[in-house]
């Protein structure tokens, strides 16, 4: 009887250790505490990684210095994705939570809130380049793809897409613009006046003003105070 126990106990550990992880289990805000290389030796880090999890999927996976990833995440077993960022959950409880990456991996606390640290004020992944803003080079839609906010919260509305249209001339297009929170989503319809590296965007509801900093065609890169959004056409054929 013993020995039956043992390989029913047996062939159910591949199925218990592949349990599906829940949104639940993990959900909260996370600051890391300590970081690791996959040899198991402590490393010194100053991009500081917070994570907020919420029970709905929705996700913001913030670096004190870089991105800023907002959106929904996918769960498959022990994996979880958001646009491109990918973790191994190693393990977890309601206090802690370690998250292998590709290179490190991470140790977080749970927070209340998360604990300020300073931000470079200059982004190391902006680079400023050509900026082409003809519309044979502007016409389609441009998705937001990244941005970065040192001061991200959920309920403020970011520029999310825009699709220009139609050249009104002097600089001026007519294009269809989306604005998103971490809640709701809006569409309107709007000008876009450019002239030189100056951007805005006008509508009855919106005044979105910003530099360009590059439109070479392949990306679009905004500048919005401290915010900076990188666009680019999804789809689109060469």
């Amino acid at each position: 009887m013993m020995r039956q126990l043992t390989i029913l106990f047996c062939l159910l550990l591949p199925t218990l250790s592949q349990a599906q992880i829940d949104f639940k289990d993990i959900d909260g805000k996370w600051q890391e505490e300590y970081r690791e290389e996959k040899k198991g030796k402590e490393i010194d880090f100053k991009d500081t990684l917070r994570i907020e999890i919420r029970t709905d999927g929705f996700m913001m996976i913030r670096h004190t210095i870089g991105a800023t990833l907002t959106g929904e995440a996918v769960i498959e077993g022990k994996e979880i994705r958001l646009h491109g960022a990918d973790y191994t959950i190693a393990d977890y409880s309601r206090k802690k939570l370690v998250l292998k990456g590709d290179a490190w991996i991470h140790h977080f606390r749970k927070a209340d809130e998360f604990s300020s640290s300073p931000v470079k004020k200059v982004i190391p992944d902006v680079e400023e380049g050509k900026k082409d803003i003809s519309l044979s080079t502007l016409k389609g839609k441009w998705t937001i793809y990244k941005k970065t906010d040192p001061q991200f919260n959920h309920t403020k509305f970011y520029l999310k897409s825009i699709d220009f249209k139609e050249d009104k001339g002097n600089g001026t297009y007519l294009a269809g613009v989306t604005f998103n929170n971490s809640d709701s989503v809006y569409v309107t319809d709007a000008f876009v006046y450019i002239k030189g590296t100056d951007f805005i965007i006008s509508s009855d509801d919106e005044t979105f003003k910003a530099k360009v900093l590059k439109s070479d065609g392949n990306e679009l890169l905004l500048e919005n105070g401290s915010i900076h959004y990188f666009l680019k056409q999804f789809g689109k054929k060469e």
